[in-house]
């Protein structure tokens, strides 16, 4: 739901787009709030990185220092994120009078209703990295222009194979883009951008489908990423018990808490093999208690990793206390990659 501040703050970015210089005392009346609320506001936006400079005098007011402010109908990764930090995309039917009185339009509604659907930050486990894509103006306009794509792409095992595709949606998730769309009389399926070679827009377009929602189907596809019967049983020591349950978790996940702090946790996943590099990283605070074949292959990786260190002498004997980063650090290194979404 877009609240009163949030309405107000678009309509206030609307203003500026029309006339280019609009004084305080402008927006407090066409808001029906005190100027020291206006300028709330616009340190608000300020905030998120829409740059607006303010003109001091009597005649000052306010005017976007750039010549491109936000835009609805051509974002891009930066301005996109912003809006959704200032939770100006989630706008639903029932925020229609409110939107309409701040002075958003009907066309620009219909354009944030189209990024509310198509468009998804998955922000579970996320840092931002700061990498971008050749692709997003294309894949952008594709998205809400309802236009077929044709793209060449890698396969996880480094084979280059070609589609023509329908662009449903993007998704950032863990400091990459992600485009959700669907082959001819396919089921959606997600391509990871850095990933993909080349994108061409086609001269075809193609009905959206109805109902569909880019967050609802993501959300779905990542609970069943992963998922299978072959159950694993960690055990968790009280210095990683925080840190590790921070990880978005399957809803078939189990935990067992215990009174010294630590846990038991129990993942159903498709394979185990993923799991190895991120139990190891915990050193000692993580161990797998099944199946055998895990703690077998754990083994034979931690040998293999001590035995690159044998010829290193040692300048201290001490054993540390603290084995692994204290912070966050681990998560930073990986992305928020987590046991629920690891890079396909």
């Amino acid at each position: 739901m877009v609240n009163a501040a949030h309405a107000r703050q678009l309509g206030i970015i609307q203003m500026l787009r029309s006339r280019g210089h609009v004084p305080a005392r402008d927006m407090a009346e066409r808001f029906g709030v005190d100027i020291r609320t206006i300028q709330r506001d616009i340190t608000t936006l300020a905030g998120h990185g829409i740059q607006i400079d303010s003109l001091p005098g009597a005649k000052g007011g306010y005017r976007f220092a750039g010549e491109d402010p936000v835009h609805p109908a051509t974002l891009d990764s930066d301005q996109a994120l912003r809006l959704y930090v200032m939770g100006l995309l989630d706008t639903d039917a029932g925020d229609g009078e409110r939107l309409q009185a701040a002075g958003i339009s009907q066309n620009v509604r219909e354009v944030m209703r189209r990024i509310n659907q198509r468009f998804h930050f998955d922000t579970a486990d996320w840092y931002w990295t700061g990498q971008g894509s050749g692709h997003l103006p294309v894949l952008r306009t594709a998205v809400l222009t309802d236009t077929a794509l044709q793209i060449v792409f890698r396969t996880k095992d480094g084979r280059q194979e070609s589609a023509i595709l329908k662009p449903l949606g993007m998704v950032w998730k863990g400091g990459e883009w992600h485009m959700v769309a669907a082959p001819p009389n396919a089921e959606p399926q997600r391509y990871r951008l850095n990933l993909i070679d080349r994108i061409h827009p086609t001269d075809l377009t193609f009905p959206y489908p109805e109902g569909f929602s880019v967050s609802s189907w993501w959300a779905t596809a990542m609970e069943e990423f992963g998922k299978g019967d072959t159950r694993v049983e960690l055990a968790v020591t009280p210095a990683a018990r925080d840190e590790l349950l921070r990880l978005s978790l399957k809803q078939n996940s189990e935990v067992a808490h215990h009174e010294d702090g630590g846990a038991t946790l129990v993942l159903y996943v498709d394979r185990w093999e993923w799991l190895i590099p991120l139990i190891a990283s915990y050193g000692p605070d993580v161990t797998a208690i099944g199946p055998p074949e895990l703690r077998t292959a754990l083994a034979a990786h931690l040998r293999a990793a001590l035995a690159a260190y044998q010829e290193i002498p040692a300048a201290d004997t001490t054993v540390p206390t603290q084995v692994g980063p204290a912070d966050d650090s681990r998560l930073r290194a990986t992305h928020g990659q987590s046991p629920r979404s690891p890079s396909p």
